[in-house]
């Protein structure tokens, strides 16, 4: 029984432990997708007499767009400074998107494109829904690598403290592994959890209970006083920092979103609806008053992100991030020197070759996300994202196997040539 546990925890670890690693980095990074939001705008300040009215923002966000080439759609939504960092953004249902300062002055190229890419990346593998469900289905993966390591390593107070440090590189690494796996796991255990209930949570069909339902009101091409829907927005639930906007033209419904600091459900899933055209309240949904499975399936995307409360709990959350990456890291070195069967000849012999096969396995990784970076930002193509990430990673992985035959087939032919000679 314990061989096949061990044999289990090998065949999940291994085979998802690569893109568990880019999970739990990207991961890591998103968590502070607001200071590098802020970061990417180049720290944006304005006066503080800067007071302008969403309303005008919307004006001169929209006039920009219209004067842009093959430029046209409906309004989609107007976030907030509150949630960019510093400066409005106004986007458009065809994804044409236009930014200006607190004071209204137009602000020129992307800006949120890294954040955006990170999230991206983490939840869907920039693969749209499918790749949601293949971020959630790995997310299962870990959870049962998890579940066999538990099993397999019962002696968990005595592994809290063990590190042999004057030992063999082998054996520390083994003291590593079992070492971060034991003080992460409470940590592992909720983000593998929570990501495979969110990556796999549309393919089973549950009740509406975010948001508000209301019927149609007459459509508008452009709403009418946004400032005073925030304000009033505010009022109806005291606590709400309004983050964003979402326009519904066909529907005629205006929608302000926002937060609720000092809860845990509360992530943009507060939400005041209005009449575009008129300006009436349609109705108020407060996360708070949520209770039992409904208030557990809002609290999923808070406690995996992490960002339900200050800087501090976000700076933990990387933290243990980055100690998953370094988990991950040890177990996939430990199953390449172990030689296990199921790698079979897959893997690469000696040590020139093994350090070709991982700095090729991490120039793979490091080209393809840095392609789609470049591509996200310089050309802002992200309907060319999945294009760009298969070219790259194809490209790269095929570069680093080229090398290591050549590295091999040399070696080989040396060893040939000492034979040969008398």
């Amino acid at each position: 029984m314990r061989t096949l546990i061990h044999r289990l925890h090998v065949w999940f670890g291994a085979g998802s432990g690569l893109l568990i690693l880019l999970l739990c980095l990207s991961g890591s990074l998103a968590v502070f997708r607001l200071e590098i939001s802020q970061w990417v705008s180049g720290g944006l300040s304005a006066p503080a007499n800067c007071t302008l009215a969403a309303d005008a923002v919307l004006a001169t966000l929209r006039t920009r767009l219209q004067e842009a080439p093959d430029t046209g759609g409906l309004l989609r939504r107007l976030s907030l400074p509150e949630l960019t960092g510093g400066y409005w953004e106004l986007r458009l249902a065809n994804g044409e998107r236009a930014q200006a300062d607190l004071c209204g002055q137009a602000l020129q190229g992307p800006r949120s494109q890294a954040a955006d890419f990170l999230v991206n990346l983490h939840t869907r593998l920039l693969m749209g829904k499918a790749g949601r469900w293949i971020v959630g289905l790995f997310g299962v993966l870990m959870l049962l690598s998890l579940v066999s390591g538990v099993l397999l390593h019962r002696k968990v107070l005595r592994q809290l403290f063990t590190l042999r440090a004057g030992k063999s590189p082998r054996l520390v690494r083994s003291d590593g592994h079992k070492l971060l796996g034991t003080w992460l796991l409470p940590f592992l255990l909720l983000t593998a959890f929570s990501g495979a209930w969110l990556g796999l949570a549309t393919l089973v069909t549950t009740a509406e209970i975010k948001g508000v339902k209301a019927a149609a009101a007459p459509a508008y091409t452009t709403p009418t006083g946004l400032e005073q829907m925030l304000d009033d927005a505010r009022q109806q639930l005291p606590g709400l920092v309004p983050v964003f906007i979402d326009f519904f033209p066909d529907r005629g419904h205006v929608s302000v979103r926002g937060n609720l600091p000092g809860h845990l459900v509360q992530r943009y899933s507060a939400e005041v609806l209005y009449a575009g055209q008129s300006g009436l309240l349609l109705g108020v949904h407060d996360p708070r008053q949520l209770e039992g499975l409904h208030w557990w399936q809002q609290a999923m995307m808070p406690l995996h992100l992490g960002d339900w409360s200050g800087v501090s709990l976000r700076w933990l959350y990387a933290l243990l991030g980055l100690g998953c990456c370094v988990l991950i890291w040890l177990g996939l070195w430990l199953w390449a020197d172990r030689r296990l069967k199921v790698a079979g000849k897959l893997l690469p012999r000696g040590r020139l070759a093994g350090w070709t096969f991982t700095a090729g396995v991490s120039a793979s990784l490091l080209t393809a996300v840095g392609t789609i970076l470049f591509w996200r930002i310089k050309y802002n193509a992200a309907d060319n994202d999945l294009n760009a990430w298969l070219i790259a990673t194809a490209a790269a992985g095929l570069a680093s196997l080229l090398l290591h035959y050549w590295l091999r087939r040399g070696k080989s032919g040396r060893k040939g040539s000492s034979c040969d000679t008398p």
